[in-house]
């Protein structure tokens, strides 16, 4: 249509100006003859359209994101804010195209502004603040604002800088009225609210626990509505607290950024963490660290006091040895502990790990008393060193870039916990029982579960992991555990042990578990599960197509669900499902 057109426009033109129409090429013949003129050959020039160059637009591009992701739980508590407020979508939607296309930015400026006197409305489970302001430029509409280190029920001034279809990003630059949950003289970090590495240091212990226990009664809500609607969950129990509130982390991992288009480093760069946007609210932290992408970072308050001690070395050594890097880097520090030999010198058991500045290893000595062993802890670099994590009692040795939980206070109640739920109900002295463990790793829970059960099976798709897995439970005498290799696909198939005296130990990363393993699970039909989860969102999804949607599912109830609080200070919760077969 758009072709025709142009060419009804270019004959007219034709039209008005005596000119001939060669209906072979489509093109115009400009002539000095008359129309009627047919005596002699004209001399005429091919003259052929102009072509218009279309501009090229820019377009949003939408980031593909696992909806269990925080990205993708956002959306799900952007549509919540907005039935509160009795608003739609198209309430708070933003004019993206015309943004990404103002060549004067006159526009975007009008978008990315400073907005007075804003009333944070929630909390996400990212532990950012939600609120609503108006739109700039279309004035019927609002939008939704987040707000990093923003409380609901804070009155509070804000820099958009940043806008997405449904919602902008702002930096938090003043706090003008507190929120009851507020209590800022609690902070302890000096980097805290201007880096990502927590969120809660102004909120009571108490209160971050109550938090927490929101947020895995707002992922059954999103992720499992008819187990909520059809009252098939128990009441969420209090989120289990961590022993140590500060200095837990047993792996940190500060970096480093070359800058653009460069090769060599002239000047040192930044290392440390990354920052939360510009935050400008808590003034005393203006210079704290320097205003790059990624914060200088001398201390971490949540990691372990033998990382902290690893982190001034390796700062030390970078300060020299900076200019060797031809790219960003970053740097491990993991805790190790050595079961000391009280025979032996310290410094002869430490083995390698990060150096003071006369070269000696360090290290910090800690002793069990409940075991009644002296240990040391010191801080490894490398990450293909094994190091070993010390459990109630138990010794787990792994790679030190591998995963392993980071927060070793809280293990042992964990462990417990999931070992007190593993008992299968009616069971005599005489009845044999039986665990798998799948995703078992290392063999955390395979090792700490083993005494009184008949046999564990551990299941793992790396041979790796099930290599450390057999090495850790004969390094504690651990004889009734056998470790496999499993494909996704076919994870029981090697399992031989009637399933009715049978519980399964879940503990799968991120993402959860796949419709093929949940179905595989209802075949197997086992007497118990315990769900361990670092997410939530993608537990509460597994459990509810697990319940509804696989053949034996109905079989199963949900006896207890509740979060344990691995990484306090931080927005993040783990969570335990027990389910039993009825």
């Amino acid at each position: 249509m758009f072709q025709l057109l142009r060419r009804n426009w270019y004959k007219a033109q034709v039209c008005l100006r005596g000119t001939k129409i060669s209906h072979t090429t489509n093109s115009i013949l400009m002539s000095s003859e008359s129309p009627n003129d047919t005596k002699r050959p004209s001399s005429a020039i091919l003259v052929n359209p102009p072509k218009q160059k279309k501009q090229k637009l820019k377009r949003y591009k939408q980031k593909k994101v696992d909806v269990t992701s925080p990205l993708g739980i956002l959306q799900l508590e952007i549509d919540e804010l907005l039935k509160e407020n009795s608003l739609a979508r198209e309430n708070v939607c933003n004019d993206i195209k015309t943004i990404l296309n103002d060549k004067t930015n006159e526009i975007r400026d009008k978008y990315h502004r400073e907005v007075s006197n804003v009333k944070v409305q929630k909390l996400t489970s990212n532990g950012d603040g939600l609120a609503l302001i108006d739109n700039p430029v279309e004035t019927t509409k609002k939008q939704i604002v987040i707000i990093p280190f923003g409380l609901p029920g804070d009155l509070v001034n804000v820099k958009v800088f940043k806008t997405h279809p449904y919602y902008v990003e702002s930096d938090l630059l003043d706090v003008l009225e507190n929120s009851p949950l507020r209590h800022n003289e609690l902070i302890r970090d000096k980097y805290f609210g201007k880096y990502s590495g927590s969120q809660f240091e102004f909120l009571t212990y108490e209160d971050q626990l109550k938090i927490k226990q929101t947020t895995v009664a707002n992922a059954y809500k999103f992720f499992a509505p008819r187990l909520v609607s059809e009252g098939l969950l128990p009441e969420i129990g209090t989120t289990v607290a961590s022993p140590l509130k500060y200095n837990y982390r047993t792996k940190i991992t500060p970096h480093f950024d070359m800058p653009r288009r460069a090769t060599t480093l002239e000047v040192r760069p930044p290392l440390g963490f990354g920052q939360k946007g510009r935050p400008k609210w808590r003034k005393e932290t203006l210079e704290v660290g320097g205003t790059a992408p990624i914060l200088d970072i001398d201390r971490c308050e949540l990691a372990t006091d033998i990382l902290n001690i690893g982190l001034t070395n390796e700062r030390r050594k970078f300060d020299v040895e900076f200019k060797k890097y031809k790219k960003g880097a970053t740097i491990l520090l993991r805790e190790n502990t050595v079961i000391l030999d009280p025979k032996v010198p310290t410094e002869e058991q430490l083995g390698e790990g990060s150096r003071d500045i006369n070269g000696k290893v360090s290290y910090i000595e800690v002793a069990d008393e409940e075991h009644g062993v002296a240990l040391a802890k010191t801080c490894v670099t490398n990450s293909t060193q094994i190091v070993t994590e010390y459990v109630d009692g138990y010794v787990f040795n792994f790679s030190a870039g591998e995963f392993f939980q980071n927060n070793d206070s809280i293990l042992p109640i964990v462990t417990k916990y999931v070992r007190d739920n593993l008992q299968i109900p009616n069971s005599s002295s005489h009845d044999p029982n039986y665990l798998v463990d799948a995703y078992c790793g290392s063999g955390l829970f395979s090792v700490c579960s083993s005494k009184g059960v008949t046999k564990v099976i551990g299941v793992e798709i790396s041979a790796d992991s099930v290599s450390f897995a057999e090495k850790n439970a004969k390094a504690n005498n651990v004889e009734n555990c056998r470790f496999i290799v499993g494909k996704a696909e076919k994870l029981f198939e090697s399992i031989d042990i009637p399933s009715d005296r049978t519980s399964v130990i879940l503990d799968p990363p991120r993402k959860g578990c796949d419709e093929i393993f949940m179905k595989q699970l209802s075949e197997f039909h086992p007497a118990r599960i315990v769900y361990i989860s670092c997410n939530v969102h993608s537990q509460a999804r597994d459990l509810e197509y697990f319940l509804k949607e696989t053949e034996n599912g109905k079989d199963y109830k949900v006896e207890s669900l509740r979060g344990f609080d691995f990484f306090p200070q931080t927005h993040h919760v783990e969570s335990v499902c027990v389910l039993s077969r009825v």
